[in-house]
């Protein structure tokens, strides 16, 4: 089984923020349609997604924050859950039939990051986040058109950027104090 999004396989796309004072991203496709949103509070972790198979709630769970739990909607049953390393900027992705992804850095900088297999060999979504842009692009490759979790990886992707952007930040504000 595939994903509605797998004919995208080789194609730029970009999230978008659509708002000013909120963190909202629509995913624009090739004909400058959106494919998928990500609504997520300034005030939590907490975020509703929408994906052409339906509709995603992501949150943090535990005591450290590190635990991520996706669910099929806001009181829907548990689809997986993403586990931060300590650093926050890797983890995986484990599924309840125990299908599980890789979320790495690509480059140096950590600027580039992509979904893998537990591996780490095959890389299935790459995301590039430009440090003075809030714009996100996002390119399937070849063997993303194979898996059918892959609006669940383009939409937690983003989220994880957000994530790793405010811990930044957070960190730097309380460094400078």
């Amino acid at each position: 089984m595939t994903s509605s999004l797998s004919y995208l396989v080789g194609q730029t796309l970009t999230w978008t923020p659509t708002a000013i004072l909120k963190t909202r991203y629509d995913l624009i496709g090739p004909e400058a349609v959106p494919l998928a949103s990500l609504d997520m509070s300034n005030w939590s972790s907490k975020a509703n997604a929408t994906v052409p198979e339906g509709t995603l709630f992501i949150k943090k769970e535990g005591w450290s924050g590190k635990k991520i739990a996706i669910y099929a909607m806001e009181r829907g049953p548990l689809i997986a859950t993403y586990q931060r390393t300590w650093t926050g900027t890797s983890g995986n992705l484990v599924f309840s039939n125990g299908r599980t992804f890789r979320w790495r850095k690509s480059n140096f900088w950590g600027t580039q990051k992509a979904w893998t297999d537990a591996a780490g060999n095959t890389s299935y979504v790459q995301f590039s986040a430009h440090s003075f842009s809030r714009k996100i692009e996002v390119i399937f490759d070849s063997q993303a058109g194979q898996i059918q979790e892959l609006s669940l990886l383009l939409v937690l992707g983003l989220y994880n950027i957000v994530v790793e952007r405010r811990d930044a930040a957070a960190a730097s504000a309380s460094a400078s104090v």
